[in-house]
């Protein structure tokens, strides 16, 4: 394996004409200079320089050497540019995986934030759903994964991945907008007990489903569910259709159909937890702290938006 460092001081000999001239221009000693010479000589196995006179001239080896030596050096000074523009964050590619809802909610403000603070970091976003997206992560496909996870705040696993929590995503109810509690501010889920119900299969997970179970139970009763819908808009159009009330995480909302209402639960269900999770190797890495700083806004705006 050719060394860099002796490639760069054999040019400088073919370029200066000397030994002495090169360990004037690199500020080494001629020792050190004719010492380096001789070891790159005995690695390759070759003669670099002759004697000419009082001074010496580079072989057709040297020569050959130093024309590459000149765009090796120049390739190596690029790499190492590159890798500290990576990691001061001026220049990169950061890929962001999400579930759905985050995809359109809270990604979309983060990646902004990061392109005003950072605009050479190119971000690639595309969307999975948890177990998907940790998948790639660990793969090393992603460098940063937006999932829903089934712990809360200080609950996290030490599976060697780091995670950042961003916010607990609330259920809404959606009722049709003709509905008989339509105009309450707070519903009582109690109320409901003899409505149809409509539920979202999200990303092939039941996990919606769980949870208005769960929550109608906990309300003294099992929800009536008639339809299920692939896609959470889709949901809300089976609602404005009448086909029945439902819930949604505040994040899956979107655009609203004009023929809901969305309205709060006396008695809230379990919220969807909300993680941010990253590898180790490059938590941090400028671009991917910078991410995560940026979601972590996003989070604390949609907290604040939820609240009102």
């Amino acid at each position: 394996m050719l060394d860099l460092r002796r490639l760069a001081v054999l040019q400088s000999v073919v370029e200066t004409g000397s030994i002495t001239g090169a360990a004037h221009t690199l500020g080494f000693t001629v020792s050190s200079v004719s010492q380096q010479m001789s070891a790159l000589e005995h690695q390759l196995d070759v003669v670099l320089f002759e004697k000419s006179g009082r001074g010496i001239r580079p072989t057709a080896a040297a020569v050959l050497l130093a024309d590459h030596a000149v765009r090796l050096l120049a390739g190596a000074a690029d790499a190492e540019q590159a890798l500290d523009d990576l990691k001061s964050g001026r220049k990169g590619r950061l890929h962001v995986v999400s579930f759905p809802s985050a995809g359109d909610s809270l990604l979309p403000p983060a990646m902004a934030e990061l392109r005003r603070r950072q605009p050479g970091v190119l971000v690639e976003a595309s969307v999975d759903e948890a177990e998907a997206a940790l998948a790639r992560l660990r793969a090393g496909r992603a460098d940063l994964a937006v999932v829903v996870e089934p712990f809360e705040a200080g609950r996290a696993p030490d599976d060697g991945l780091v995670r950042v929590h961003l916010l607990d995503d609330p259920y809404r109810l959606l009722l049709p907008k003709g509905h008989r509690l339509a105009r309450r501010r707070l519903v009582d889920l109690a109320e409901l007990a003899g409505d149809d119900w409509v539920s979202t299969l999200g990303g092939g997970f039941d996990y919606v489903r769980e949870v208005t179970v769960a929550a109608c139970r906990r309300a003294g009763f099992t929800p009536r569910i008639v339809a299920q819908a692939d896609e959470f808009p889709a949901t809300q159009g089976y609602v404005a259709a009448g086909l029945g009330v439902a819930l949604v995480p505040v994040l899956a909302l979107g655009a609203l159909h004009d023929g809901v209402v969305v309205r709060r639960l006396l008695d809230e269900a379990a919220p969807r937890h909300v993680w941010a999770v990253t590898r180790p190797t490059v938590a941090q890495l400028a671009p991917v702290a910078a991410m995560l700083r940026a979601l972590r806004t996003s989070a604390a705006n949609q907290r604040r938006a939820t609240a009102k």
